[in-house]
């Protein structure tokens, strides 16, 4: 008998939360060019390697605090329809800002503990403002999305080894200078309710090319999620089916659908 993703979600059981190791995405790959630690990337508070919680805040868009970052960062300039990398690294000491200051490099060994999905979101800056003064506070769409493409296992699960996460921008983009907030979620612990891991980190990037697409749906932060949204809290059924199943397949996660162009 086959259920709907609402139905398995209302169905919902809690189960004991696994162990926990957190991390975070300070740097960017473009091009084949790893970017030095927090080069492109907003840091926001001391907790910037901590999972969020708090799916209907504004921590949810960049981070604690994350509507401005604590230093400057540059503006990564990147071409419309190419693909964009997020490299990961993991939690070394109590204050990620002391960690934050010293710009240790990309550690290809390490990968994401979790599994479970990722996105891509862009919100472009108004004009004239520069992107370290952009609170986030415009219209944010979503460009891509990373599921269970086998209908089973997480695309970035906990033991394929990914160490970046890959997003591509649609070609139909207008340029500009945008945030472009990458998201991966440990789903594992998603039965229980706020138990799922958010992951989460913005990047200041400009986007060339010739796009003349009109984005959409567009969402804002807070408001673009709910701790009862299905792409958020899992029913058990969902984490480890034993089958394909089409919602794991097709997944498209919490807020709006994925524009594409």
């Amino acid at each position: 008998m086959k259920f709907s993703l609402q139905q398995l979600t209302l169905a919902a059981l809690s189960v004991v939360p696994q162990a926990s190791g957190h991390y975070g995405f300070p740097y960017t790959v473009y091009d084949g060019v790893i970017s030095k630690r927090w080069e492109y990337v907003r840091a926001s508070t001391t907790s910037v390697f901590q999972p969020n919680y708090d799916y209907a805040g504004i921590a949810a868009m960049c981070g604690d605090a994350g509507e401005l970052p604590l230093f400057p960062v540059k503006t990564l300039k990147i071409a419309a329809g190419s693909t964009i990398g997020f490299g990961a690294a993991r939690q070394t000491g109590r204050s990620d800002y002391d960690e934050s200051k010293d710009f240790r490099d990309f550690e290809p060994s390490f990968s994401m503990y979790h599994s479970g999905p990722a996105t891509a979101y862009l919100s472009k800056a108004p004009e004239g403002v520069d992107l370290n003064e952009y609170k986030g506070d415009g219209d944010w769409f979503k460009i891509d999305v990373k599921p269970a493409s086998d209908g089973i296992n997480w695309d970035y699960n906990s033991g394929a080894g990914v160490s970046i996460m890959n997003f591509t921008i649609p070609e139909a983009t207008p340029p500009g200078k945008y945030l472009l907030r990458a998201e991966h979620l440990n789903i594992e612990n998603g039965a229980s309710y706020k138990t799922t891991e958010m992951y989460q980190a913005c990047a200041h990037v400009e986007i060339t090319g010739e796009g003349k697409g009109t984005p959409g749906p567009t969402t804002k932060f807070p408001g673009a999620f709910s701790a009862k949204d299905p792409g958020i809290w899992l029913p058990a059924a969902l984490l480890r089916p034993y089958q394909p199943m089409d919602e794991l397949k097709n997944w498209q996660g919490a807020g709006p659908k994925v524009w594409q162009g």
